[in-house]
């Protein structure tokens, strides 16, 4: 029996479900169904990420989708009836090379221009107020104190069970298999348990989008590359909030939980794509190295445990948005380089004013048009770790 509805949403992590909530808040009376392969939603890619939230990238789209999304976070637990956790610990950048200090300096300039309260420091500044790093090697730093944490787990349970209450169906362990197209326009889905009539899809899949929108004959160039994170159990020399701490040297970057717990990782951004998320422990020494070379105390750190998640990387490191060139109805949310959770109410907001309104009124989203690639119109984000 073909079953029918007006949106399909192929993935039922952070992007996915934000836009099924986003959907529904501004037209109650779509007809909204979530597909999730797993058999829970938001154990991929959101599963693993760190819950960061940054202001500090150099493309003008990247601040701005961070400049919309921060407010939703601060008022979540109060709309979305659910506990996040969200603080501003800040983001801090660190370098000993003159080329990405420059770097640093264009792009602070451009997030105070947007409204990011962005300031470029001094290694004795750095020295004075994060005197848990290792400086005598540095030229300075960026800092943003408005950059941030929420719990991951918690907005996606916020949006799928408020998406739930305006309608949305999510249904768990429904990978898509099939995508139908008539006429050069999508007609519905198919599931190992159903067939779904749909004349919107929209390709919210994570490190699998290339997969996804193959099905519909579509092309979109999203690669999956894995991501590991090493756990140490606290230390009293790093109790209480510091920043997410990046030097972006070796990519190396530390985040402190708020149990205290120490989360460890980066330096594994040249590995070859691909699916596997097993924890690859010859990896950690890399990581060990760069962590003591810039905070010494880590020395003293016990790693109890490692996990890893794959990320959706881009030839450009910026995301893909909007509708195919190839197929119409079929839209994509997808290729956010690890920055799809921050991310996750702007695209939410703009992917329903996209499909609802025909454009985009919150901000230009033309930078990441699917068509870019075609057109050679790419933005490099130069802020990847």
């Amino acid at each position: 029996m073909m079953e029918t509805t007006d949106v399909v949403v192929v993935g039922g992590g952070v992007i996915g479900l934000s836009i099924a909530y986003n959907l529904l808040k501004k037209n109650p009376n779509l007809k909204v169904t979530v597909l999730e392969k797993e058999m829970f939603v938001g154990t991929g890619s959101t599963a693993a990420c760190t819950g960061g939230i940054r202001h500090q990238f150099s493309t003008r789209t990247n601040v701005e989708l961070t400049l919309v999304s921060l407010p939703y976070f601060a008022r979540f637990e109060e709309e979305m009836e659910y506990p996040i956790y969200f603080r501003q610990d800040g983001y801090l950048f660190v370098t000993a090379r003159e080329s990405q200090l420059e770097s640093f300096q264009r792009d602070a300039a451009l997030q105070n221009q947007l409204g990011a309260p962005t300031r470029i420091l001094s290694p004795e500044e750095i020295a004075h107020e994060f005197p848990y790093l290792e400086t005598s090697d540095l030229l300075g730093g960026s800092y943003c104190p408005a950059d941030g944490y929420a719990d991951p787990y918690g907005v996606v349970q916020g949006y799928m069970l408020q998406a739930k209450k305006l309608g949305a169906r999510v249904l768990t362990e429904e990978p898509v298999t099939a995508i139908h197209v008539k006429n050069g326009r999508v007609s519905g889905v198919t599931t190992p348990r159903r067939e779904i009539c749909a004349q919107i899809v929209i390709n919210a899949a994570g490190p699998y989008a290339s997969e996804v929108a193959a099905l519909a004959g579509a092309h979109i160039p999203v690669r999956p590359y894995r991501r590991q994170v090493f756990v140490a159990a606290p230390i009293t020399q790093l109790d209480g909030p510091i920043p997410l701490t990046v030097d972006m040297d070796s990519g190396f970057y530390l985040h402190r939980e708020l149990n205290g717990y120490l989360l460890l990782g980066g330096t594994d951004k040249d590995l070859a794509p691909g699916y596997s998320t097993a924890v690859d422990w010859r990896g950690f020494d890399r990581v060990a190295e760069a962590a003591v070379a810039r905070i010494p105390v880590l020395e003293e750190v016990k790693v109890t445990k490692a996990y890893a998640g794959l990320r959706s990387l881009t030839p450009d490191f910026q995301a893909i948005f909007g509708e195919t060139g190839e197929v119409r109805g079929l839209y994509c949310a997808n290729g956010f380089t690890g920055h799809g959770f921050m991310h996750s109410p702007a695209i939410g907001l703009l992917m329903a004013e996209l499909v609802l309104e025909g454009q985009t009124s919150t901000l230009d989203t033309g930078p990441l048009s699917p068509r870019r690639f075609l057109e050679d119109k790419r933005l490099v984000e130069a802020n990847i770790f």
